[in-house]
């Protein structure tokens, strides 16, 4: 079904490629003038089809498509990652669709780092991300949006941020972490939940991982298709991170890898070119979007690790055995 409907969407776009317009005006050129005028004339119905066709109002569930590659399956049986017992948090979001998360405590943690992880593949894949966090000594809460690994529904752009929304809001009221205990991190498209997140609550800090200005600015410069759509078509404006830190925020750190063809570092370069302090950017000059942690570890971890140093010191830490609330399953020894 996936593969037809990219098939489907590659022959629409096709209308839409510079280089078949170009192709295709060099070819009416060389006829007489009446028929180049009786030719283009066939073609505009066919090309207002494939625009109103096209539009994000109509086409959202093959952007969608495009946008998120979701995996189901992983080793969702473990019950610890270095040494930290794994609690699996089950929790229901905006549209009470149950989404699924793993919540690990490291002692005598002052701090959680909520991760909103990247399009593909689900929390599992992020082990040595929250390894690395742990070892760092904060507590982790990493999740999957709706339609990932365990989580129910299906991932939008609205239901992304209304489930990281939904994580958030369960570190406080049954964690009890403060705001200012809270590190929000994103990774790829996770930057732009993140940085929603930071804009609706006073949080500790934000990290963002292989990220980008803006969800609208980024389609732009990936597809020429996006250009003819004005902007208004995109309301409402969401995973918009510039305009986040282009206001007062909490210390920030932007990591990148100078040699990603996935999201260009040149996102993460104007991205902070335009945010305001406090701000850090560390360059990975041979990692690429999915490499980070084979390709310069030794800096990305450093960058993390001295960046959770620096911050200021937390409020008073949430009581590791505060109850959970009913709205949330947690079945004995991890397992769902």
């Amino acid at each position: 079904m996936k593969t037809l409907l990219k098939e489907l969407f590659n022959d629409l776009t096709g209308a839409f490629n510079p280089g078949e317009w170009r192709k295709l005006n060099h070819n009416l050129q060389s006829q007489d003038k009446k028929s180049f005028k009786k030719t283009f004339k066939l073609l505009i119905p066919q090309f207002a089809i494939y625009y109103i066709l096209l539009s994000p109002l109509v086409a959202s569930p093959l952007y969608n498509l495009i946008l998120f590659h979701p995996t189901m399956t992983g080793p969702y049986d473990a019950h610890n990652i270095v040494g930290h017992k794994i609690q699996n948090i089950y929790l229901p979001s905006k549209n009470q669709k149950q989404i699924h998360g793993w919540f690990v405590q490291s002692p005598d943690a002052r701090r959680v780092v909520l991760i909103n992880h990247g399009n593909g593949g689900n929390i599992t894949h992020r082990i040595p991300m929250v390894a690395m966090l742990l070892q760092d000594k904060v507590s982790v809460f990493v999740y999957d949006y709706q339609g990932y690994g365990k989580s129910a529904g299906s991932a939008t752009v609205d239901n992304i941020v209304d489930d990281g929304e939904a994580a958030y809001q369960w570190l406080k009221t049954d964690k009890h972490y403060k705001d200012k205990d809270i590190i929000v991190m994103g990774e790829s498209l996770g930057t732009g939940v993140a940085g929603q997140l930071a804009a609706n609550h006073p949080v500790g800090a934000i990290i963002l991982q292989s990220g980008f200005t803006s969800l609208y600015k980024l389609a732009q410069q990936k597809m020429d298709l996006i250009k003819l759509y004005p902007p208004f078509l995109f309301l409402p404006q969401k995973l918009d991170t510039q305009a986040v830190l282009n206001r007062p925020h909490a210390p920030l750190l932007i990591i990148h890898g100078m040699r990603d063809r996935i999201i260009p570092f040149t996102q993460s370069e104007e991205l902070y070119r335009t945010a305001i302090e406090p701000k850090q950017f560390a360059k990975l000059p041979d990692a690429g979007h999915n490499d980070i942690f084979d390709v310069d570890t030794d800096q990305y971890k450093k960058a993390i690790c001295d960046f959770l140093t620096a911050l200021p010191t937390a409020s008073q830490s949430p009581s590791p055995s505060a109850a959970l609330s009913t709205a949330q399953t947690q079945a004995p020894d991890g397992q769902p």
